[in-house]
């Protein structure tokens, strides 16, 4: 539980910083579920769909953060984004080698 002292230490976060935080924590599970990373549990484990799901969200957020951050900002997380998608396909065909 937070004290009252440690609630007024706490910064105040921006709608932005919010998204941005949010952003970072799917991109993170993402590449989780990718099965390149260990997720926060410690645990590898691949799951394409969810890991789908998540960029989908996020390539959404992009588009809509367009407009509402700056160019820099914006441009890294298009680069997230485009390197999940491109670690997606690779681990997308890998798994379909693995059936064949």
């Amino acid at each position: 539980m937070i004290t009252i002292e440690e609630e007024k230490e706490m910064p105040k976060l921006s709608m932005q910083d919010l998204i941005i935080l949010f952003f970072n924590t799917i991109a993170e599970r993402c590449w989780a579920r990718l099965g390149l990373t260990k997720d926060e549990y410690g645990e590898m484990r691949q799951d394409l769909g969810e890991a789908r799901l998540g960029i989908d969200v996020l390539d959404s957020l992009v588009k809509v953060l367009n407009t509402n951050t700056d160019q820099e900002l914006h441009r890294e997380l298009e680069g997230i984004v485009a390197n999940l998608k491109l670690n997606y396909v690779n681990q997308y065909n890998k798994t379909k080698e693995v059936r064949q």
